[in-house]
């Protein structure tokens, strides 16, 4: 059964606070202009991707760096280059593609054959015990950037993230994950 749009935002917007929901653009005052679920969809994604992963890498990196345990984070925001409904997208998994070398001779641009190899020389070398950039308690992580460019930044500065949004995430955790639930399965 479709998603009826105005029901989703009445959901969120009763559950969850306006501070936390103005993130995600979906707070009320920033979805007065929306008339149906296709125009929620892209905020409904940022807010499934936190909920879904990012939630959870952002805690495990917090807590495991606490062990005194050596902890690499990295963000990898270089869309899919194959020709497809998700050509152009950081997707989930999409990585792989570049680490295992598979598609070395399928790239059709140079930029992305270099990632995939500089990608595979970091594992390789993190294998061997290297390390293989600043571990995350500097704060520091590996950038993997639209253009294809890779850079260790203040994990701050990778705008395709909501650090803002995460603490709060977590202190309304077990709302989110029932309005994640809900969203997946159509019972909305």
């Amino acid at each position: 059964m479709p998603h009826n749009h105005a029901k989703v935002l009445e959901r969120l917007q009763s559950s969850l606070p306006d501070s936390f929901l103005q993130k995600y653009g979906l707070a009320k005052s920033q979805t007065a202009n929306i008339t149906n679920i296709g125009q929620l969809i892209p905020l409904l994604v940022n807010f499934k991707t936190d909920e879904l992963f990012n939630m959870s890498i952002y805690r495990f990196i917090r807590e495991f760096s606490k062990t005194n345990s050596k902890v690499y984070e990295y963000h990898f925001d270089r869309g899919n280059p194959f020709n497809g409904a998700m050509k152009g997208v950081a997707h989930h998994a999409l990585d792989l593609e570049y680490m295992f070398g598979n598609f070395l001779e399928g790239f059709a641009e140079e930029n992305d054959r270099q990632l995939s190899e500089a990608l595979m020389r970091y594992w390789i070398g993190f294998a061997q015990g290297k390390k293989p950039w600043a571990d995350a308690t500097s704060g520091k992580a590996l950038h993997i950037g639209a253009d294809a460019s890779l850079t260790v930044v203040p994990r701050e500065q990778v705008k395709s993230r909501r650090w803002d949004a995460y603490p709060e995430m977590e202190q309304h955790w077990e709302k989110v994950r029932q309005i994640g639930v809900q969203l997946m399965s159509g019972k909305m």
